[in-house]
């Protein structure tokens, strides 16, 4: 199951509660999404962004996708995780919650929802002055520098912290002595 925080105009859209009861804990590897929904040239877009990561898809928003958002959203957070070449179980644990419908709640991180309003901004910028489509947008957002509070006062980029959350460490072998030397 897959917690996805949104702002009150996205509840609306979505035609959920104006508080909706908290939810328990998602049991994705990459944990609660936010989600908001802006316009530009009267074009509906979601922008969701992970709280842990800082992963950003950018979807459309029209009433017919908003049905199947979920869908949407395992289709191109797997495009952005095979661009990245990351994969295994954690990966796929993750794209399966996605393929189930969200579990909606509402925004409860004022830092968040000053992120991903940072992140519309950047996002419509490209849409509009780049001609960029949706998934261009959030690959390139992939490798865009950021800082959030919650992650110390590094710059990050979400591609690495992706990395971070969905590839295993490598196993570190001893190193055997050999028994015949030379």
């Amino acid at each position: 199951m897959t917690v996805l925080r949104c702002s009150a105009k996205l509840l609306k859209r979505l035609r959920q509660p104006a508080s909706p009861p908290e939810p328990p804990p998602g049991d994705n590897p990459l944990g609660e999404w936010y989600a908001d929904i802006d316009f530009i040239d009267r074009q509906p877009f979601v922008l969701m962004m992970n709280a842990a990561t800082g992963l950003v898809l950018v979807l459309p928003g029209h009433a017919a996708h908003l049905k199947c958002l979920h869908l949407r959203a395992a289709e191109q957070l797997a495009s952005l995780l095979d661009a990245c070449g990351i994969g295994g179980p954690l990966a796929e644990a993750e794209l399966d919650a996605w393929r189930q419908p969200a579990t909606y709640a509402r925004t409860s991180n004022r830092s968040m929802v000053a992120s991903i309003n940072r992140r519309k901004m950047d996002a419509w910028a490209h849409f509009a002055y780049g001609g960029r489509s949706a998934f261009e947008v959030a690959l390139w957002m992939l490798e865009t520098l950021f800082t959030r509070k919650e992650l110390g006062k590094d710059f990050h980029r979400a591609r690495d912290l992706v990395r971070a959350r969905l590839l295993p460490s490598a196993k570190i072998l001893p190193l055997r002595a050999s028994s015949a030397r030379h």
